[in-house]
């Protein structure tokens, strides 16, 4: 004898349930998920263009800057109170035992 099992009404209605449920958030799911790719998508094309006009700034300030460089000349640092010294004062590394350190320790 084979044993067979029934659906009753309820089960069917509750497993219909179950299904229109699954489906719902599904088709919610996928609406959030097309509303957050679309508002990245916008996000991006907006940065996209903040990059091209900071760029272009940045260019013509360097521009500025290599010009402003190449203009400096003796006299113009002699004007803001630059002096060229006698004699230049330089660090060494010829005898580095006698260099002063705060991690010195005597055993």
């Amino acid at each position: 004898m084979q044993r067979v099992k029934i659906i009753s009404y309820d089960n069917r209605v509750r497993f219909f349930w179950t299904l229109v449920t699954i489906s719902a958030l599904s088709l919610f799911t996928y609406v959030y998920a097309i509303n957050v790719t679309a508002r990245n998508i916008a996000v991006r094309q907006d940065l996209e263009k903040q990059i091209t006009n900071i760029s272009a700034s940045l260019d013509s300030l360097e521009f500025t800057y290599i010009d402003l460089k190449n203009n400096v000349t003796m006299e113009l640092a002699y004007y803001y109170g630059f002096k060229e010294v006698k004699n230049p004062l330089y660090i060494s590394r010829t005898n580095p035992a006698t260099a002063l350190s705060l991690n010195t320790l005597r055993r």
